[in-house]
């Protein structure tokens, strides 16, 4: 669904049947674009426009449940942005979900997915330490995680996985690893084998969770290709001998550009600025009453006709 901002802007969440098909995963968006710039990913090709307001991320769930219809029984912070980006508007928004007297969500289903905003690992967990986080990886070094993930040249692997290990410390949980997998990249098995050195030296295998994720197309000419079934299958035989519970999660909701790392509007910059223009043009000539003119509406408009939206 993509949801449209009282300033034109748009945002989008994905709304997942969870088993069973009585309830719903809802993958929720933190900000408008994202800043981190990770290769593969398109909301990373926006940039940043603007975070989200903790009533902004709240709203999103509370549309999926009184106008959707949805029983939403995990949320999870994997949209659009970094989450621990903004992280402040996020807390705020877990409190007023998992509040009873909000939309309470159980505080254990809720998951935060960061990118490697190490620091902000701590501000989370000591504000929610019953929340759930997910670490992306998608590289088992340095030289190539950084050529993928600007984030690692300020925050490395070393940074990132002692906010791994305090997590681990401090939830007792299993914590969540994603790895997208880009054929000749990053799948190969030696890849793996490094990945499961790494994992062993962040805590036991028993408290860790890994999720492949087949490389999701970009818009345009993607900079990547997935690799075949068979290649992720022996990536995944590599992280199981190391005793480590792994999971392939096959591409959904790719015919939508709704599945991971396909969400944003690498357009909605250019819109925005040539909307702001025509508006400003159009309230300077309202300015003189015997025109007549007034300036054009502001709650959505042409950034989000083209698509399915929601408006709040």
């Amino acid at each position: 669904y993509v949801l449209c901002c009282g300033g034109g802007e748009e945002v989008e969440m994905v709304a997942m049947p969870a088993p069973g098909g009585r309830s719903w995963s809802l993958c929720v968006s933190s900000q408008v674009g994202c800043r981190m710039g990770c290769s593969f990913c398109e909301t990373g090709r926006m940039g940043l426009l603007r975070n989200l307001s903790a009533a902004e991320i709240v709203a999103q769930v509370a549309l999926a449940a009184h106008v959707l219809g949805l029983h939403v029984a995990n949320v999870i912070f994997m949209g659009m942005g970094e989450p621990l980006d903004n992280v402040d508007a996020v807390v705020q928004a877990i409190r007023v979900l998992v509040d009873p007297a909000g939309l309470a969500v159980p505080v254990s289903h809720v998951t935060v997915s960061t990118s490697g905003e190490a620091e902000h690992v701590h501000t989370l967990l000591q504000a929610l330490p019953s929340v759930r986080l997910a670490f992306s990886l998608h590289a088992p070094n340095d030289a190539l995680r950084s050529r993928l993930m600007p984030i690692n040249r300020r925050v490395p692997l070393a940074l990132l996985a002692e906010a791994m290990r305090h997590c681990i410390a401090a939830t007792r949980r299993r914590v969540t690893v994603q790895y997208v997998l880009l054929a000749g990249v990053n799948d190969h098995p030696a890849h793996a084998k490094e990945l499961a050195s790494f994992l062993a030296a962040v805590g036991p295998a028993s408290r860790l969770h890994v999720n492949l994720l087949p490389y999701n197309a970009q818009s345009g000419t993607p900079r990547y290709s997935a690799p075949s079934a068979d290649a992720c299958k022996a990536f995944k035989a590599e992280l199981v001998a190391a005793r480590l519970f792994v999971k392939i999660r096959w591409t959904k909701g790719a015919d939508k550009m709704a599945a991971c790392g396909q969400l944003g509007n690498l357009n909605l910059r250019r819109e925005l600025r040539r909307r702001r223009l025509e508006y400003a043009e159009a309230a300077g000539e309202g300015a003189r009453d015997a025109t007549g003119l007034r300036a054009p509406s502001r709650d959505g408009g042409s950034a989000c006709a083209q698509r399915d939206t929601l408006v709040w």
